[in-house]
């Protein structure tokens, strides 16, 4: 959870601010500038936040009075088909656009992270965060 996110949105958001999330959402996407990266899918993992104005129940226990996970998914898998990317960043901002399309969506974040960087078996990434 990011906490600076969630509360700038209940300073604008008095009736509470409900967050779903998908977490660790493993994808092998072709991302990079090096040439060792291009036309090697390399595991990227996906964080997504997304915020709607208000923290009461549905006014029914069906899955068409919220707004549905299933959205997120989708978004990401749009994203990732649409084209080749070099950047996390490009990939973070295009999947952030998405999410951040229904309406009750008032705050959204995201982040990417290369799970395998061959240099040093390390992690790197990048979080965006948006706010309608």
């Amino acid at each position: 959870m990011r906490y600076g996110l969630l509360t700038e949105l209940l300073e604008n958001h008095h009736s509470g601010v409900t967050s779903l999330f998908v977490r660790d959402w493993v994808r092998d996407i072709d991302i990079g500038i090096f040439e060792y990266e291009i036309g090697n899918p390399q595991p990227v993992s996906i964080d997504l936040e997304v915020h709607i104005s208000g923290a009461d129940a549905p006014k029914r226990d069906e899955i068409d009075a919220v707004v549905e996970y299933d959205y997120m998914r989708a978004v990401v898998d749009r994203v990732i088909a649409s084209k080749r990317y070099n950047l996390l960043e490009t990939l973070a901002s295009e999947i952030l656009d998405g999410c951040m399309m229904p309406r009750e969506v008032v705050g959204a974040a995201v982040t990417v992270t290369k799970l395998a960087v061959i240099e040093d078996n390390g992690r790197i990434g990048c979080t965006l965060t948006r706010i309608r």
